[in-house]
């Protein structure tokens, strides 16, 4: 936030133009406070969540936050999802925005016919703040309780591609909107097109 303090010496050697600078500054921090970041560098996270539950059905599942910390309202909230790999290597995204749940379809086997075991995690963040380091599993971090669907869907998942400024491989777990400001652009860029003279 702004601090008025170099305001006393403007105050005693131009009143008006520290009214001005007194109400811009008022306005600025209301605006940060309203958006979730601060003008001068980044807002903590908010804390953990204190659970993560999710119930499984045939090829849905509902997953449910529950976070009793203090939060200011745009707050941001995101689980992630991984399909055979406890470790979260390469975890799907779901930006949940203000909301804590969501029912997720989901196929309950692989494109073998191979029954998924899914995983879960859950983090918050503010579009100012990183997201939260500590997540919250459904289980615990060192034995995540796994999820298995009982339907017969059907589907070869694509690799997850991260979210936010995240790496765009998906290898980057818990990034949510993103840690970095700015991602650069990937890849080989391409030459001009020739000029047709």
């Amino acid at each position: 936030m702004f601090s008025p303090q170099f305001l006393t010496e403007v105050r005693n050697k131009d009143p008006h133009l520290a009214l001005l600078l007194e109400k811009i500054i008022d306005n600025l921090n209301n605006l940060s406070q309203h958006a979730g970041f601060d003008p001068s560098g980044k807002v903590q996270p908010p804390e953990p969540h204190q659970a993560l539950n999710v119930a499984a059905g045939t090829d849905h599942v509902h997953i449910a936050i529950t976070d009793n910390s203090k939060v200011r309202k745009n707050v941001q909230y995101f689980a992630e999802w991984s399909a055979n790999d406890p470790a979260f290597t390469n975890p799907h995204v779901e930006h949940l925005g203000a909301s804590r749940e969501r029912v997720l379809a989901l196929p309950a086997k692989d494109g073998n016919g191979v029954p998924i075991q899914y995983y879960f995690k859950s983090y918050g963040s503010y579009p100012g703040s990183d997201p939260q380091s500590r997540h919250t599993y459904f289980g615990s971090k060192f034995a995540p309780t796994a999820v298995t669907l009982t339907g017969a869907s059907q589907l070869a998942l694509l690799p997850a591609v991260g979210s936010g400024t995240g790496r765009p491989d998906g290898s980057q777990s818990g990034a949510g909107l993103g840690i970095d400001l700015e991602r650069p652009p990937l890849g080989p860029k391409r030459s001009p097109a020739p000029s047709r003279a």
